[in-house]
């Protein structure tokens, strides 16, 4: 008896763990959709996985609650499909992988599911509220939003805005365009060439290394309390203005030191390298501002 016990025991466990999977239901679809044309994607729990291909065909995969239906519809040059969840007050989170012709203009809302796209060179339009985004490849234009959650780029977009609240910004690659914006967030940028950027935070921290900037471009940097980091390489023609109304400017490029604020507190810099050239400004009220050479 007590053998038996435990085997029915065991078989209870194996059947309560693996209900949760045996209920899910399968995703399979292929839709047409010209190597440029436009994909909207909605999937507000779980998970959205985008791989880009050279088909002219979208290949949708994935698992769903049985409560939740898949819609979709559209031509082949624009598609839209979703998850819609069978119940608005506890819904279930959905797992989609989906293949994608390269080239397309490609919009992802989600809430509390993450989104990670790779090998798309169109133009990408992503917006989460708790998860976390990450873009592999160089997409010719990348808006992404992150309310509560991190955004990971690695790549090369000619045009990039990032933005999150509390979330973490890091980008790895080069840009002509480059903007990011965080509340609370670590903005962290380590790159190539750049010809224009500008970051900006409240209270998080901003370092920005780069290879090269573009002689005639611009690049502004500013947070409240948050402290910024700028690391260049040297003989690099840089024309710099820096200053903290309340904090410490540092200079480790050149021999020039920075002068007292004007209010009798803070610090000012007014400095050019190798001729000067790329106009640097960085602003901060009481966070502290660091010049230094690239590793």
């Amino acid at each position: 008896m007590a053998v038996n016990r435990v085997a029915v025991a065991a078989l209870a466990a194996v059947f309560l763990t693996s209900t949760p999977l045996a209920a899910q239901k399968k995703i399979e679809r292929r839709v047409p959709l010209g190597m440029e044309g436009a994909l909207r994607i909605v999937n507000m729990v779980g998970g959205v996985v985008v791989h880009g291909w050279n088909k002219d065909t979208v290949l949708i995969r994935g698992t769903m609650s049985p409560l939740d239906r898949f819609y979709g519809g559209g031509g082949y040059t624009g598609v839209k499909f979703g998850i819609e969840s069978g119940s608005e007050s506890d819904p279930k989170p959905a797992r989609l992988e989906i293949w994608v012709p390269a080239r397309v203009r490609l919009w992802i809302k989600t809430a509390t599911a993450n989104i990670d796209v790779g090998g798309v060179d169109g133009g990408l339009d992503l917006y989460v509220v708790s998860g976390t985004i990450d873009v592999n490849g160089s997409p010719r234009e990348l808006n992404a939003e992150a309310i509560d959650g991190d955004i990971h780029i690695n790549g090369s977009p000619s045009w990039v805005r990032a933005k999150s609240a509390s979330g973490v910004i890091t980008f790895h690659g080069a840009s002509s365009d480059a903007a990011f914006s965080t509340v609370s967030g670590a903005v962290k940028v380590d790159g190539g060439v750049f010809e224009r950027t500008k970051v900006e935070t409240v209270t998080g921290d901003i370092n920005f290394t780069a290879a090269k900037l573009d002689r005639s471009g611009s690049f502004d940097f500013d947070s409240h309390s948050g402290a910024v980091t700028v690391a260049l390489p040297e003989r690099l023609g840089v024309s710099f203005y820096a200053v903290t109304i309340a904090g410490t400017v540092t200079n480790n490029l050149s021999d020039k030191r920075p002068t007292p604020g004007r209010f009798g507190r803070g610090a000012e810099l007014v400095t050019e390298l190798s001729g000067g050239g790329a106009k640097v400004s960085v602003r901060t009220f009481k966070g502290a501002v660091v010049l230094r050479k690239a590793k």
